[in-house]
């Protein structure tokens, strides 16, 4: 579950919290669209890496330990090199971010309308 109410105090004005959700939104499809490649040219190095990074995103927008585990889980499949438990992980990472994504969505169309 996203908390960014929680961090709309620490960002009181509307053109600094717009910048917030368009470069957080940027970093979320970016880290997806980057997972998504490298896994699909099996540079699992690079894969880890960019889940390494879409973590740091996900973890500064959710209040929710759960969030992570996908993405613990994939890392942990990226690292081993297993191709079958990658498979299995990936589906949750991309909800992750695809819920996530939506998220920042309506939260820029809320300060939008502000």
């Amino acid at each position: 579950m996203p908390h960014i109410d929680a961090l709309l105090p620490l960002y009181p004005d509307t053109a600094t919290r717009r910048t917030l959700f368009e470069l957080s939104l940027v970093h979320a499809r970016t880290d997806l669209a980057a997972i998504r490649q490298a896994i699909a040219i099996g540079d699992h190095t690079d894969a880890r890496q960019q889940v390494h990074r879409a973590k740091g995103t996900v973890s500064f927008l959710r209040t929710d330990a759960q969030a992570l585990q996908p993405l613990d889980a994939l890392t942990e499949a990226l690292r081993d090199q297993d191709l079958g438990r990658i498979a299995q992980a990936y589906p949750a990472v991309e909800a992750c971010l695809l819920d996530l994504e939506a998220a920042l969505l309506r939260q820029l169309e809320e300060t939008h309308g502000a």
